[in-house]
């Protein structure tokens, strides 16, 4: 239905709430009254909902069933967590579309006659998700597509989308939106108009609703067409955003269009957050960014990507989202503290409650507040409060509530989602002691709960593994083996005229990519960097890519290149090329080649001991190097944009040693004494970073581990592929005497994705200076990972 500023004829509330100081060791705390009048202005609330997009997803399907199922009930079963009331999933293209790529469904024009419904796991999420919640919105959009359209804006590609809501169907289920334009990068009014809608119509899709333009062009400035253009307007259900007020805690600085209420569309922020979900200065970043995006845009509906940080921490966005599920062998899950922050919301309002204007709005200390109500006529309401920096105090008057009691529920960091009790209306006044950095949830509503399950301990991936590909379904999602995560590319389980399995890679076509995508390459997601050990497998370069010779290979020491997660990686890549030759080659130079039969089948190993570089083709030894290049990594399958065959695997290695302490730790710089910054070196996300002042001196920053221990490893990640970077770890047990843990600041190696450096010592402090090159730049850090026992 078209939403309207809406108008009603219910009683009239008036409402205070009272939030005091809450430190007991201070009186401190400022005033305000909040009057909430029940017949006032509001839009409808569309409920809090998640994106799985980029292969953020991807291996939660390789979990076994209890705990694949237990995740699932914290992510989408209604009153047990965040009880997400809408799923956008991404529609797969093949590329690289953030952390990895997704697979399409039709990656030729002859495969649209028969779809491929079972590739990827989009489909099953979606599944799952309905499974737990009938009534979950269920929504799509497209990030690459496949390179056999005539054009985005095509015939091609509406009939593409039909297709992937028949397949929809062919699971179960029943899609109520889809995204009619091209996810960050552009939209089409003529197209979505006269093209898609009119399609979906004729194939009986006349019920699905259009939603544009997921953050593609200028923010909001779509607003000033379709108030203009009433057709348009007629088209689409929402106006969807991207991080409209800020993105990863970089406010954009950007002022509401008053065009976006004019066209009296709902309002949303179709994706949002991007931020490991672990730590409470998130959390409250979340809850704070749900309440804004409606006090100063009248966003309605606020998609957190993503709902769980399911991809290797070797991938791009790695320990992004709202809860982690990393080790699939382990069946090991972490619950973070944001789960519980969109439980604050979805647990006490539901998609049609009426946001009430007067009870929504901001207060000193960072503070930010809601009020939700039900409109089915029971005058149910609940208020959502993240207090600020500082305690407050605010009294209400009250005229007509609904009832005498009020239920109150807590987050802070050190629990979440408590019940507290319940407050009372006395003589129409009602008094709250909040305490600051909180989430709070005041309702009349009842039901809600903390779900709990438990959870498995977590354990290594073993450090020998093998997998012949013999034992899957080619009948069942994901049609992937186990663990593996491609980057970009499609690797996807075959089956040869033996019946033999296999692993074949299928993309051998351009696509529209959503960023550039060099080569196709799948790593074993293993959840352990690589220190030295071997690889080995059975390879097959079947025919030469669309863009040149054809090549099937290894990767050893493999990560993503930061400058574009879709470019050639970084590490050994041993490959076989369709041309009869065979190389060991890094990102940029090759180290040994020669000349190989590529008409058949080989056994290639690649093998990394220290600098020690070998390779072996059919067990004889054909390359023996020194390299150090690449200090640790993952190990995977490399190949063009051609038929590639993989069997065999077998893995056999040492990861890097030591037990992590540092992450999440506190750090400090003279730079930045709060350590707000700082926190991007600590967090476990590969892409965020530390940026000390490049002003032409070393700088340096001190991380705090809490306690004295025995320190083995450090590894220090920057931004500094192409030349060395001097830096010194120094530790110390007081933070007043330091001792040298490294000294490389006369170092002028390279050493990719890390600088690694070992050593024995015990100390609770550990500091890093990085000191600035001859050109006067400074490296960045993206991690520094400090390891113990």
């Amino acid at each position: 239905m078209k939403p309207t500023m809406f108008k009603n004829t219910i009683t009239t509330l008036y409402l205070a709430l009272a939030v005091s100081a809450a430190l007991a060791q201070t009186n401190a705390g400022s005033s305000k009254i909040i009057k909430i009048d029940g017949k006032g202005t509001g839009r409808l609330f569309d409920g809090v909902g998640a994106v799985s997009a980029g292969s953020s997803s991807r291996l939660l399907i390789d979990y076994a069933d209890k705990s694949r199922s237990d995740i699932l009930d914290y992510l989408f079963k209604p009153n047990f967590g965040a009880g997400f009331t809408y799923l956008k999933t991404e529609i797969g293209g093949d590329g690289n579309t953030t952390c990895g790529s997704e697979p399409s469904f039709a990656r030729t024009r002859a495969e649209m006659e028969k779809p491929h419904y079972n590739r990827g796991f989009e489909y099953w999420l979606m599944r799952e998700a309905a499974n737990r919640n009938p009534n979950i919105e269920l929504d799509a959009l497209e990030w690459s597509m496949p390179g056999w359209f005539k054009g985005v804006w095509s015939q091609d590609n509406a009939d593409y989308l039909v297709k992937f809501i028949e397949g929809a169907k062919h699971w179960g289920l029943k899609m109520k939106y889809i995204s009619g334009c091209w996810n960050e990068r552009d939209y089409n009014r003529d197209w979505i108009v006269n093209v898609l809608r009119p399609t979906l119509d004729r194939n009986g899709f006349k019920d699905i609703k259009i939603n544009a333009p997921e953050g593609a062009g200028k923010a909001w400035e779509i607003s000033d067409l379709l108030v203009k253009d009433s057709v348009f307007r007629n088209t689409i259900s929402s106006i969807s955003y991207h991080y409209p007020d800020s993105y990863m805690w970089g406010y954009r600085g950007e002022e509401p269009n008053p065009n976006s209420v004019l066209t009296e569309l709902p309002l949303w922020s179709g994706e949002d957050f991007s931020l490991p979900g672990a730590s409470w200065r998130n959390t409250t970043y979340l809850a704070k960014n749900i309440l804004k995006c409606y006090i100063k845009w009248k966003i309605v509906k606020v998609n957190m990507w993503c709902p769980i940080a399911s991809m290797p921490d070797i991938s791009c966005f790695s320990n992004v989202g709202l809860m982690k599920g990393t080790t699939p062998w382990s069946g090991y899950y972490e619950v973070w503290p944001t789960i519980w922050a969109v439980a604050h919301f979805n647990q006490f309002a539901k998609p049609g409650w009426k946001y009430l204007d007067s009870g929504c709005g901001e207060f000193s200390g960072d503070g930010a507040y809601c009020t939700y109500k039900n409109m089915d006529g029971s005058n149910d309401y609940s208020i959502v409060v993240v207090s600020g920096s500082e305690g407050q105090k605010l009294t209400f008057n009250i005229a007509d509530l609904p009832k005498d009691k009020l239920h109150v529920w807590k987050s802070d960091s050190k629990s979440q989602f408590v019940q507290q009790e319940d407050v009372s209306v006395v003589n129409g006044e009602v008094t709250l002691a909040v305490d600051p950095e909180s989430i709070y949830t005041i309702t009349t509503t009842t039901g809600q709960q903390k779900g709990a399950h438990n959870i498995p301990k977590e354990k290594a991936f073993p450090t020998k593994y093998s997998d012949n590909f013999d034992n899957y379904s080619l009948e069942r999602a994901p049609l992937s083996p186990k663990y593996f995560y491609d980057n970009s590319g499609a690797f996807e389980l075959a089956q040869s005229e033996g019946n033999n399995k296999y692993l074949r890679q299928l993309l051998v076509n351009d696509i529209t990519h959503w960023i550039p995508d060099e080569c196709a390459y799948t790593f074993v997601a293993q959840n352990t960097e690589w220190e030295q050990g071997e690889i080995s497998s059975d390879v097959f370069v079947e025919n030469d890519a669309f863009n040149g010779v054809g090549y099937a290979g290894l990767i050893l020491r493999g990560a993503y290149d930061k400058a574009n997660q879709s470019n050639i990686p970084f590490g050994y890549r041993f490959n076989i090329y369709k041309d009869g030759t065979w190389k060991l080659q890094t990102k940029k130079n090759i180290l040994a080649s020669g000349n190989v039969d590529a008409s058949k089948w080989h056994k290639l190993k690649l093998t990394g001991k220290g600098s020690n570089i070998k390779g072996y083709i059919d067990g004889q030894l054909v390359v023996d190097v020194q390299d150090d290049t690449y200090s640790i990594g993952a190990a995977g399958y490399v190949s063009g944009f051609n038929f590639a065959g993989f069997d065999n695997l077998v893995l056999n290695y040492t990861p890097a040693s030591g037990q992590l302490l540092s992450a999440w730790k506190p750090a400090t710089s003279p730079a930045d004494p709060v350590g707000h910054s700082l926190i991007g070196a600590f967090d476990g996300n590969s892409l965020s970073k530390w940026s000390p002042k490049a002003d032409g001196t070393e700088q340096h920053l001190v991380v705090d581990l809490g306690a004295v221990q025995k320190i083995k490893r450090c590894e220090t990640f920057t931004d500094f592929v192409d030349k060395g970077a001097q830096y010194k770890i120094e530790y110390s047990a007081d933070n007043v005497k330091w001792s040298v843990f490294t000294d490389k600041t006369n170092n002028a190696k390279i050493s990719i994705p890390c600088f690694a450096d070992e050593g024995n010592a015990k100390a609770r402090w550990v500091r890093l200076t990085v000191l600035p090159a001859k050109d006067k730049t400074i490296a960045n850090i993206y991690e520094f990972k400090v390891y113990g026992d």
